[in-house]
């Protein structure tokens, strides 16, 4: 079915499966010959799964996604919704990379496509018996299920299987809150795995006077950390001050005849921009721009790190600091 669902998640996305995807699904469905005992088979020829994408992209009330990583942009695996009736659908066709991460957030993914998307009541899942680790996988999300009776073809042989479901109030008053806290501890993960290095170093403060500015923070406990400096390809004068429990803090005032915080100061916007040692910052950077951050300011010398930095704009409009270590 041709369909215009994309959902995002914390470090993983959903969006339709497209006919460019061919080689991918081919791929990704013959890694693992293990795992393949559980699946249906599948030609490695890359034409034949050509030929059932035309029939799948004609078909209805079919949902077929690829699961990527917002990080990378990599495809990591793929997932479907399909057998709708009765306000109920069936899920499969899940299929990850092996290595990758996206087992759960995909499956909280494609929940959010039932229940908020398509308007679903429940959604189920069968699983063969012996497919251990999944029915574990399932079990472990304390998901109802079905039993005994229910058998599957699996290349054209009938097999026992296990029928895991979720309603949607199920997924809303609980299953929800215990897979985001899983998929929160899992984009930290991927984010460290990615972004080498990335640790917190200050926040950057708009001023019109630093001096004056820093009389008011020295009864919050600060201190001066650096002398004033100048920085004529940023446009700014700045001094670092510092407290015992406290974030670093850069006093920021234009130079002469520069306009580089009057947006933040013009709009009382104290709090200009975060800013973060990375390691790779090349490497940084691409990853954020994958995810809609603009770059506001290339990449340039720092006359007080010395080293590169750049500034980027989040989705939100929120500035920050990326520093070379």
């Amino acid at each position: 079915m041709r369909h215009s669902i994309n959902i995002d998640g914390y470090s993983y996305k959903l969006r339709p499966v497209t006919m460019d995807d061919a080689e991918f699904i081919v791929s990704v469905r013959l890694e693992d010959k293990e795992r393949n005992k559980y699946i249906n088979a599948i030609s490695e020829d890359v034409n034949d799964q050509i030929k059932w994408l035309n029939t799948y992209f004609e078909k209805t009330g079919d949902y077929y996604f690829v699961i990527e990583n917002k990080l990378t942009l990599k495809k990591e695996g793929l997932i479907a919704i399909y057998n709708l009736e009765d306000n109920k659908a069936e899920w499969g066709r899940w299929v990850i990379r092996k290595g990758s991460l996206a087992a759960i957030e995909s499956v909280y993914l494609i929940y959010e496509v039932a229940f908020n998307h398509l308007n679903l009541d429940e959604l189920y899942c069968k699983t063969i018996s012996d497919n251990v680790s999944v029915v574990s996988f399932h079990d472990s999300l304390s998901e109802d299920k079905r039993e005994a009776t229910i058998k599957v073809k699996l290349n054209n042989l009938p097999y026992d299987c296990v029928e895991h479901f979720v309603t949607h109030d199920y997924f809303v008053k609980e299953l929800k809150t215990i897979l985001t806290k899983k998929i929160f501890l899992i984009f930290q993960r991927n984010f460290k795995q990615y972004i080498h290095g990335f640790k917190f170093h200050h926040i950057g403060v708009a001023t019109t006077d630093i001096h004056k500015e820093f009389e008011t923070y020295k009864m919050l406990g600060y201190s001066k950390e650096s002398d004033v400096f100048e920085d004529e390809l940023q446009g700014i004068r700045g001094m670092f001050i510092v407290a015992d429990d406290q974030p670093r803090l850069e006093l920021l005032e234009n130079l002469d005849n520069s306009t580089t915080l009057n947006y933040w100061i013009n709009n009382k916007n104290k709090m200009y921009h975060f800013a973060y040692y990375v390691q790779n910052i090349e490497r940084a950077l691409e990853i954020f721009k994958n995810n809609r951050f603009k770059v506001i300011s290339p990449l340039k010398k720092s006359v007080y790190f010395h080293k590169r930095i750049c500034f980027l704009m989040l989705p939100n409009t929120y500035i920050i600091e990326l520093i070379e270590v």
